[in-house]
């Protein structure tokens, strides 16, 4: 008879800790729940007073600034006026613009004109 009564006590002790862990795992999703409750209406808020605060002027950031004609470029240039070919051929196949191009041609001609001298 002693060992059936061991029998239910450990089956009662059994089953009130898994009441005691189900408890506590309840309690613990509530904690959670709440917590979780509490952020999205922060989020909530936060969402609602950037709608209604006015959007900031877009600012312009201007485009950053390419590097010019640099000595291996004014060299591949000034071959390529020598061999007669466009400005506009020039300017695209060094990817600098057409002015930068006819600067450089007037600056040719003047040292050389210069040095003729």
């Amino acid at each position: 008879m002693a060992h059936v009564l061991v029998q239910y006590i450990l089956l009662a002790s059994g089953l009130m800790g898994a009441l005691a862990l189900f408890f506590s795992v309840q309690r613990e999703l509530q904690i959670a729940t709440a917590k979780s409750r509490k952020k999205l209406e922060e989020m909530a808020a936060r969402v609602s007073e950037c709608q209604t605060q006015p959007q900031p002027e877009p600012v312009y950031i201007p485009a950053p600034v390419r590097p010019g004609l640099n000595l291996n470029k004014r060299v591949q240039a000034m071959r390529m006026v020598r061999r007669n070919e466009d400005i506009s051929t020039i300017a695209a196949a060094l990817g600098v613009t057409r002015k930068e191009v006819e600067l450089l041609i007037r600056v040719q001609t003047i040292s050389r004109e210069a040095l003729a001298r």
